[in-house]
């Protein structure tokens, strides 16, 4: 049976920067503070024109990061862009709340952010956050998004975790790991990025033959979802690193998701019919060597593929943008000026 090219994208994320405050052990981006690339407003003008231009429904359309309240200027312009670009505003923004230090400054940004086109508030709120963005200002946060928004007008990723929030770079790191293990039994995070390093390791794991069969036929073409790094890079759904093109002045969005074509993409082929497991026999031309402790999911196998391929110089333009798999795999740190 043929395989079906992508999914119409009706839906889609701008990660306008790689820079972050915190350092979370989640993060599949592995943002952070030494993060320095920024989209330019231009340039998520042009993004919004084009979603624009597919249909896309302004609901589903979010910018984040890293973290764009880095660059609240630069934020709000792009809001505005959404609107001068055809788009009814945008879904949602992004934030820890790590900048949500007064009642009167949180109140200020989000109204000015409503009036430029923002329909919702969206928090970043669970235990790896909570390492570096003190919880008080995620409740502040959310307390004052419902006065300046509405309660329509804000959303946290893990609701019960705001009720409960811990500061969790008070607590001793025996505590802190099982912490971490407790909730990922309660929500399952993808095992890609800082998270295969950090996180992986307090999973079960598995040998690659688990993973047979596996394939990510779902993940890489039925999302209806893209997202699109500072650089242009083009990811399916939540695959960071999985490039489907870059979006440029030349080649803008649409035009990238239009002339997309499976049998254009080896690799990506692969993964599609065969999952993570079928790229173990190129990758081991390369030198990989499979980890005798296994791993905790099939994204944690084809994440450790993808990094030996990378720093093999094997990346080929697939396995996108190469900085992306350059962090060093060192525990989490407290940079965040708290």
């Amino acid at each position: 049976m043929a395989i079906p090219d992508l999914a119409p994208i009706t839906s889609a994320g701008l990660l306008v920067t790689d820079w972050c405050p915190a350092r979370c052990r989640h993060c599949y981006v592995s943002a952070g503070p030494d993060g320095s690339r920024w989209m330019s407003v231009e340039e998520g003008a042009d993004r919004f024109s084009a979603l624009a231009r597919l249909g896309a429904d302004p609901a589903g359309i979010h910018i984040g990061g890293g973290e764009p309240f880095g660059d609240f200027d630069r934020l709000l312009a792009m809001v505005r862009a959404a609107r001068r670009a055809g788009l009814d505003g945008v879904g949602y923004v992004e934030t820890n709340a790590y900048w949500a230090t007064s009642p009167e400054e949180a109140r200020t940004r989000l109204v000015a952010l409503r009036e430029a086109g923002m329909r919702q508030i969206s928090l970043s709120a669970d235990p790896y956050h909570q390492e570096f963005v003190p919880p008080e200002r995620v409740r502040l946060l959310y307390e004052v998004a419902h006065e300046a928004i509405g309660p329509g007008g804000v959303r946290a990723r893990r609701w019960r975790w705001l009720r409960e929030a811990r500061d969790t770079a008070a607590m001793a790191e025996a505590d802190r790991t099982a912490l971490f293990r407790d909730f990922l039994a309660r929500y399952a995070e993808r095992m890609t990025g800082r998270a295969a390093t950090q996180l992986a390791p307090l999973l079960e794991r598995r040998p690659t033959d688990a993973f047979a069969g596996a394939t990510c036929r779902d993940e890489l073409l039925s999302s209806r979802h893209v997202h699109v790094d500072p650089d242009g890079w083009v990811y399916p759904g939540t695959c960071a690193g999985i490039v489907l093109g870059r979006a440029t002045e030349a080649q803008p969005l649409d035009g990238v998701l239009a002339s997309w074509r499976l049998a254009d993409w080896p690799r990506v082929r692969t993964l599609v019919e065969q999952g993570p497991e079928g790229l173990l026999p190129e990758a081991e031309i390369h030198g990989f060597r499979a980890d005798p402790a296994g791993y905790a999911s099939k994204c944690h196998l084809c994440w450790s593929i993808r990094v030996h391929l990378v720093s093999s110089g094997a990346g080929n333009g697939v396995f996108e943008p190469s900085a992306l798999y350059e962090e060093a795999p060192t525990p989490a740190t407290k940079e965040v000026s708290r």
